[in-house]
């Protein structure tokens, strides 16, 4: 069912691009039979995922070794799973094993991040901000600014670009506010 819209999808997308190609082959409907063997790998895939993602003592092995993660241990990583031999199941699980380590690794360093610019924010630019009327005042003049520099030049690349740089400062200002309200 699924394949068949996404097969039909690209069918529509290559025409509407009127791009010159053979023409694709109708999908054809499967049958029963294999719409149930299809349902009993789903079943075992969704068993074995949900059973890797409750399992606490995976997960905590998984996020130590996000913390020291780095090339020369994912090289002995790796060896130390197949030393004993290759199987579809030990990649798999090591493919996982890493992508969870990614996800770790990555919001640990997002937030680490909006935690050292809220600091800063805070520690160093808040009360310079707070004595020019704050984040309210701030856009107007930002706002004429960037008007000024961008709007009165013929090139709009560079109005695109100030734009979006703009309403980026005004977003992250808006988050930093909300933080830091929350925090007070």
């Amino acid at each position: 069912m699924l394949s068949q819209y996404v097969f039909r999808s690209v069918r529509d997308q290559v025409q509407r691009a009127g791009i010159c190609a053979l023409s694709l082959p109708e999908p054809t409907p499967m049958s029963d039979e294999k719409e149930e063997f299809v349902d009993q790998v789903a079943e075992v895939i969704k068993t074995i995922g949900d059973y890797l993602d409750s399992d606490t003592k995976f997960n905590n092995m998984v996020d130590g070794f996000a913390r020291v993660m780095d090339r020369q241990s994912f090289q002995r990583l790796g060896d130390k799973v197949f030393a004993d031999g290759i199987t579809w199941g030990k990649i798999v699980t090591l493919i996982c094993v890493v992508g969870k380590a990614i996800v770790k690794i990555l919001a640990d360093y997002v937030s680490g991040i909006v935690s050292w610019t809220l600091d800063y924010f805070r520690d160093s630019l808040l009360y310079w901000i707070c004595n020019r009327g704050g984040w309210i005042n701030s856009i107007s003049s930002l706002a004429r600014y960037s008007f000024e520099q961008d709007f009165g030049s013929s090139s709009s690349p560079i109005s695109l670009s100030s734009g979006v740089l703009f309403i980026s400062g005004v977003l992250l200002g808006g988050l930093i506010v909300w933080r830091l309200n929350r925090v007070a």
